[in-house]
């Protein structure tokens, strides 16, 4: 189908943090806007976040130095400008629940589905255990388990590729975490990768032509527009009780500091946009406290979300600045250490 791109702009103008949150980017990345990594290609200080109702930014590793909201979105989707600009179309129909208006014309680019080579890689990845690098990585992060989530599980070998002078490059095969996001019909949808070293560090990758970091924690959607609602659900609730956590390795540390289930929401705009099975009465909302107060007001939105609806919300906050609560686990280790 072919977009009326003029049409489209006009309705993303002022509302691209939400789109290109809708599409995996981090809450944070629009608030701290200047001299930040930038969130499609790494870096240490390469992004800026300009927006002006465009969704403009800077990005330095660009040939064009950045541009408006639909380039950001082909940078971090990786497509071509027409699947940016479909995924942006599905995100904005989505939000208003209207039938996308296209023209009827067939399209040479059809939207790239990454289903089933993403099912065909879970199926291939093997469980957690204590004595391969994903168990070390969680142990090396302060976590003590015994059992691990089946939503887990590890690949010996997953590919990393860069994008360089225009085209895919592969960096190399690495170990990696691979964690099942769930829509909240119970289908999966994506998974979130975080590569790693063979003695469980977290993989340092770095660009091989300018020498900078790489992202080593990465999402990948069956299909674009996806995430709404998903999340990784790490344990199923117990007596109608569920705790939901942004990140992964915070949601475990929520689960062994309190025995909660726990599912992680992949971000303030995940957690802020959660959507719960109808069996959860009482919802434990495990908010980061972040200094730029992303994972607060995104949790507040979503205690607001929940008491609207009648459920029973309890929201908790760790005391220290910029912090989250595998923070609050490893300090209590250590302080129970010392007694």
């Amino acid at each position: 189908m072919r977009l009326n791109l003029a049409q489209l702009r006009q309705q993303a103008r002022d509302r691209w943090p939400d789109i290109l949150m809708a599409l995996g980017i981090p809450a944070e990345v629009f608030t701290q806007r200047r001299n930040q990594p930038c969130p499609a290609c790494g870096g240490s200080d390469r992004f800026e976040w300009i927006d002006k109702g465009s969704g403009r930014f800077v990005c330095r590793a660009l040939d064009s130095l950045g541009g408006d909201g639909f380039v950001l979105a082909q940078h971090w989707l990786g497509g071509d400008f027409f699947h940016a600009a479909q995924a942006v179309a599905r995100v904005l129909d989505g939000a208003k629940g209207e039938p996308a208006r296209v023209a009827a014309a067939p399209t040479p680019h059809p939207q790239r589905d990454q289903r089933g080579r993403l099912a065909q890689l879970w199926r291939t990845a093997r469980p957690v255990t204590a004595d391969n690098p994903v168990g070390r990585y969680l142990t090396r992060r302060g976590l003590s388990l015994t059992t691990y989530p089946r939503a887990l599980r590890y690949h010996p070998a997953l590919a990393y590729w860069i994008t360089l002078h225009g085209r895919p490059q592969l960096l190399g095969h690495f170990p990696a975490m691979l964690a099942l996001v769930t829509s909240p019909q119970g289908i999966n949808v994506g998974l979130h990768r975080t590569w790693l070293t063979f003695d469980g560090h977290k993989a340092a990758l770095v660009h091989p032509v300018s020498g900078e970091p790489l992202p080593v924690k990465k999402l990948a959607l069956g299909r674009s527009g996806d995430l709404s609602g998903a999340a990784i659900r790490l344990y199923p609730p117990e007596d109608g009780r569920l705790a939901l956590a942004e990140g992964i390795e915070t949601a475990l540390a929520v689960r062994e500091g309190s025995g909660l289930p726990c599912w992680a929401a992949l971000s303030a705009w995940g957690l802020s946009h959660a959507v719960l099975p109808d069996e959860v009465s009482a919802l434990f909302v495990m908010a980061d406290n972040d200094a730029n107060q992303a994972g607060q007001n995104a949790a507040r939105r979503l205690v607001r979300q929940m008491q609207a609806d009648d459920k029973a919300v309890h929201l908790l906050i760790p005391e220290r600045r910029d912090s989250d609560w595998l923070d609050v686990l490893n300090e209590q280790g250590e302080a129970d250490g010392q007694r």
